[in-house]
């Protein structure tokens, strides 16, 4: 050639001078790295080191054939002038005895051979390979070669032919052309079988290999050696979304060999992790109804390698800064790939269309075939997970810092009503939640051998987890202020952060999912019940085209609406009922469960037992710990028992019913009453019946296991009695629920001998308990009846007013109609209380005839009784005839059967006999004559039971004439003899402390029943502090004595000393 340059070499020379190579031998300087990034858009250029060969007389090396070759292998190649001189075929290889094979194909005509085929490259115009597909045309090249006739393809010439054909590819791009080349020449050298470490052919394998590499990835980072401009998105993420066999796909071999020159060159981990992220934003659009399974697969395939994790985990997009929860899974780095959900925007739609058509079953198996694909996503996230866990303490720190992130951001989803705009979907918490799950799985084991691991001193050092705006266990925000300010030293280990991770996923998560669930349950019942209503009202715009159009397009808009949210209902179902979800939760409960009760308690829970009722020196760890640890157990197993029983184990139903008897027992560790109530809720829903067992899944525990049989009635009336007051605007209407669950309890237990007698035993030492128990249980028989029987009067009188509702307007009509709606929905809530109360009455008074009889409860007992009895079987009877009385579980022959079943239970008692005839307002004999009558139309008793109602009717009578001479004594009765409330004569007088008045005993105490004070002076007073006056017993008790003497002296008896006389009176 001439002195004059070539337009070969004057672009050689151009892509030269871009590179900014260096000499090999120099050591690189950190100098020479790149520079952070400040900006995420932002990518500073990098520069490459590029080795030059050690040069000769005959040639200068080219700079770019040599990457990631070492000396020896660069002294062995014969390379070309990259500046300016013409290129020449490379000088033979030594031949020796060991390094050639038996062929007559020599060495160099091979290599020709072998790198035209992988390279699909020739000197020859027209060439095929021995496939028979056609050869690129090495013009450029051949042309500098011109003055070799047949001039042979080596590694001498490898970088000039690929930057030739790979400038050259029309529509496609060099990494295209190159990613086929390195499939090609992997495969070689695979199959390969050498000769020896000498083997030239081997090493002309090698060194392309090394350099299709080298020139994939300068496709990727300096575009422009090839005459293109910077692709946007890069040219590597749609290779990473190939299959990794395909032609166009990224293999292992590619990511394995250039994730080695990491620490060589800065700029193909930038381009890996700028790739990934590009990969990112697209799948920030995709749902589970897409094409995302692509996305997954690359990010898989690159967090096998360590190196990669790392470099990914330091983007500045992994954990950004001030990113708002709505954005965490849309704008950072894993954030996409968690927010694959069938809860995601129409996803739900298109697995339960058309829902109000679809039967139960087609329902279930539309939430199956959801779950089978959720679950599969799962294990992927995991595995990503996983990777970023152990690929190093950097990237593991990072990853524990996103999830922080997410679960810090949305405190918000547990508002009162969130706002979606502002916090992260449900799926994607979800999501979180169960990756968090799978992370405690490796030290939840059923030995609890790790438990000591989880550090109580967690949230006093500097925690991932904030709690600063959560409500504690049972501490103030000062004091738990004062608590965590106090600093504790040391680094949480990993088992302390991920346990104290998942378990606030869990309340911002799975649990928020389920309370959206209960939300938006009551939320379509109440938009379909409306959907009827105006479903109704379309006649009324019949005569009217224009407003029944507008009409119908309202009433599409919301039920279309309607449908959307039966959709969603069903997937957040299905989603949540998830058995191998539920299963890891469970696990992770049992943990908390047994780490708190070892904190309350001091002992190796489990394997020790708890002493109860706990220490009153509550542990300022447990108080100062946010609620939601309760509230997590709670709600989990509340859902569990409630829905899906079968996945409790044994073990476990034993720690949650000691759990739930602990702090039911223990009450004041606890502040929140709606906390200790959902305790309640889970032993109720824990013995509803399932189709394995009549008891339910806690049935057998609560009548077998030691801790319950000891412990539980006294903590179910406990609860019973402090549920009288919850501190909220509707406790009065939360007490009855509360006592509903705790009626079924006891009436799963009551068979159960043990408990009779636990019960009879608290009658008997704890009696102030007791009575208070029983005062409560008569105030509530007594309200739910009487509100019973008067929405039953109003329910008929709403009746008849709109069977003649022809002249009502339409106004006044629906009204009327509204307000009937309610009383039946109240009549119907109030009557399963009434029924539930009276079962509970029937046992209690077969079981403590005796207790029922005492003067602090026979008296409120009995006229209870006779109110009620009068209105059923009294002249008021007639407001309870109401159409349909089934709607609302009335059966007054039921309800007349057991009210005289608690007459029979206490029969035998004077006491009782004297409270009723002491009755003034409800007593009448003619109801028991009328009682007995229905009573025995109906069939409801047996005529042994009949006989026995009449022999009490009459011993009332008898005791009301006794009453009713009593009563004429009082008269004149000494006024300091009778009670300052009642006016009746005192039997047991006592003196008040503070305001110094006298009451009788059982007043007072009724009295404090509900209300704690002194009722002259409303100072703090209790039972235990009144004072006996034995001399003014003793003075009521001689004056009593004289008028009885009397009495019966003007009967013309005369009194007998014989102790064992009859009494003739």
């Amino acid at each position: 050639m001439a002195d004059s340059t070539s337009d070969a070499d004057r672009m050689r020379n151009k892509r030269l001078a871009k590179l900014n190579s260096s000499n090999s031998s120099e050591p690189r300087n950190e100098d020479d790295r790149p520079s952070e990034r400040s900006t995420p858009p932002e990518r500073p250029a990098k520069k490459i080191n590029i080795a030059r060969a050690p040069t000769d007389a005959a040639a200068t090396a080219n700079p770019f054939s040599q990457l990631g070759v070492d000396s020896a292998q660069r002294a062995s190649l014969q390379q070309h002038d990259g500046a300016g001189s013409t290129p020449t075929a490379r000088t033979p290889r030594p031949s020796s005895q060991s390094s050639q094979r038996q062929s007559n194909e020599t060495v160099e005509t091979w290599e020709n051979k072998t790198l035209s085929n992988v390279f699909r490259v020739s000197f020859q115009e027209n060439a095929k390979d021995s496939h028979g597909a056609r050869l690129y045309f090495l013009r450029g090249l051949r042309s500098e070669l011109s003055n070799d006739p047949h001039p042979l393809l080596n590694i001498g010439l490898l970088d000039q032919a690929i930057i030739e054909a790979g400038s050259d590819q029309g529509e496609g791009s060099p990494l295209d052309y190159l990613l086929g080349c390195w499939k090609r020449i992997t495969r070689l050298n695979r199959s390969y079988r050498s000769t020896g470490p000498e083997d030239p052919r081997l090493n002309v394998l090698k060194d392309a290999r090394r350099i299709c590499l080298s020139y994939a990835m300068f496709s990727v980072t300096l575009p422009d050696m090839f005459g293109r401009e910077a692709e946007t998105p890069s040219p590597l993420a749609k290779h990473l979304l190939q299959e990794p066999e395909s032609e166009r796909g990224i293999c292992h071999d590619f990511l394995t060999e250039a994730v080695s020159r990491f620490s060589d060159d800065d700029s193909i981990k930038e381009a890996f992790v700028q790739a990934m992220e590009q990969l990112s934003a697209q799948m920030a659009s995709k749902n589970m109804t897409s094409d995302y399974k692509p996305y997954i697969m690359a990010l898989r395939n690159l967090v096998r390698f360590p190196a990669v994790v790392t470099a990914l985990s330091q983007s500045p997009y992994f954990v950004p800064a001030h990113v708002p929860a709505q954005n965490i899974e849309k704008h950072t780095l894993l954030g996409p790939f968690f927010q694959i959900s069938p809860l995601q925007g129409d996803v739900a739609l298109s697995y339960f269309s058309a829902p109000k058509t679809r039967d139960r079953a087609n329902i279930m198996n539309s939430q199956h075939a959801l779950r089978m694909t959720l679950q599969a996503h799962h294990n992927e996230l995991f595995e990503i997970i996983n990777q970023f866990i152990k690929a190093g303490k950097e990237s593991r720190e990072k990853t524990l810092d996103w999830f922080a992130l997410c679960v810090n951001s949305n405190h918000k989803r547990r508002a009162m009503r969130p706002d979606d705009r502002y916090i992260s979907s449900d799926g994607f918490m979800v999501n979180i939640t169960v990756c968090l799950d799978m992370l405690c799985e490796p030290f939840m084991d059923a030995t609890f051998s790790k438990i000591n691991r989880i550090e109580s001193e967690y949230f006093r050092r500097t925690p991932r987890v904030q709690i600063s705006d959560e409500t504690k266990i049972n501490a103030d925000d000062n004091a738990a202020n004062a608590f965590y300010n106090q600093k504790a030293a040391g680094e949480s280990n990993f088992i302390s952060e991920v346990f104290f991770l998942a378990v606030a996923a869990h309340h911002y998560g799975t649990e928020a999912a389920n309370a959206k669930l209960t939300s938006l349950r009551r939320e379509l019942k109440h938009l379909d019940k409306q959907l009827e209503k105006f479903e109704q009202d379309r006649n009324r715009f019949l005569g009217n085209p224009l407003a029944l159009a507008r009409f119908d397009q309202q009433m599409k808009r919301f039920k279309d609406s309607a449908e959307k949210g039966h959709c969603v209902y069903h997937a957040i179902e299905g989603v949540l009922q998830d058995e191998l979800s539920q299963a890891r939760s469970m696990s992770l409960m049992r943990y908390v469960i047994v780490w708190m009760m070892r904190l309350v308690s001091g002992v190796d829970f489990p394997r020790q037992s708890v002493k109860i009722p706990l220490s009153q020196d509550q542990p300022e760890v447990f108080k100062c710990l946010p609620e939601y640890f309760v509230e997590d157990v709670v709600d989990h197993f509340k859902f569990v028992t409630h829905l899906m029983p079968h996945v409790i184990s044994p073990m476990q139903c034993d720690e949650i019913v000691m759990v739930c008897i602990t702090f039911l027992r223990s009450s004041e560790y606890i502040k929140n009453p709606y906390l200790k109530s959902g305790l309640v809720s889970i032993l109720h829903y824990g013995v509803y019946r399932t189709r394995t067992s009549v008891k339910g899944v806690l049935g057998d525990v609560l009548n077998a296991l030691p801790f319950a049989l000891e412990h539980l009635l006294h903590a179910l009336m406990q609860f019973y009695i402090e549920c009288e007051s919850t501190g909220a605007h509707t406790q009065f209407y939360d007490k009855f629920n509360i006592r509903y669950e705790i009626f079924q309890v006891i009436k799963c237990i009551w068979s159960n001998v043990v408990y009779r007698e636990n019960l009879a035993t608290e009658a008997k030492i704890n009696v102030d308990f007791f009575v208070r128990f029983v005062n409560l249980l008569l105030n509530d028989a007594t309200f739910v009846l009487d509100e019973s029987f008067t929405s039953f009067n109003k329910i008929r009188s709403l009746t008849n007013e709109l069977k003649n509702a022809a002249s009502m307007e339409d106004t006044v009509k629906q009204e009327k109609e509204e307000e009937l709606e309610e009383t039946k929905g109240k009549a119907k809530s109030y009557m399963g209380l009434t029924t539930e109360t009276m079962a509970m009455l029937k046992l209690f008074t077969d079981a403590l005839a005796d207790s029922f009889t005492k003067p602090e409860v026979v008296q409120r007992l009995a006229d209870m009784l006779d109110y009620n009895l009068d209105s059923m079987v009294g002249p008021k009877s007639r407001d309870l005839a109401i159409e349909n009385r089934e709607e609302y579980n009335f059966n007054p022959k039921a309800l007349l059967s057991d009210f005289v079943e608690v007459y029979l239970n206490l029969s035998q008692k004077e006491n009782f006999h004297r409270a009723i005839a002491r009755d003034g307002r409800s007593y009448k004999p003619a109801n028991f004559d009328q009682a007995v009558k229905l009573l025995g139309s109906f069939g409801s008793k047996s005529r042994e039971e009949l006989n026995r109602f009449e022999k009490l009717r009459d011993a009332v009578n008898i005791a009301k004439i006794i009453e009713d001479a009593e009563g004429e004594d009082l008269v004149d009765a000494p006024d300091e003899f009778l009670d300052p409330l009642l006016a009746t004569l005192m039997e047991d007088p006592v003196n008040l402390p503070t305001s110094k008045n006298t009451l009788d005993r059982s007043t007072i105490q009724q009295h404090l029943l509900s209300d704690p004070h002194d009722p002259f002076n409303r100072v703090p007073l209790k039972l235990e502090d009144v004072v006996p006056n034995t001399e003014l017993k003793a003075a009521i008790d001689a004056w009593r004595e004289e008028k009885r003497a009397a009495r019966l002296k003007a009967a013309g008896v005369t009194t007998s000393t014989d102790p064992d006389a009859m009494d003739t009176t």
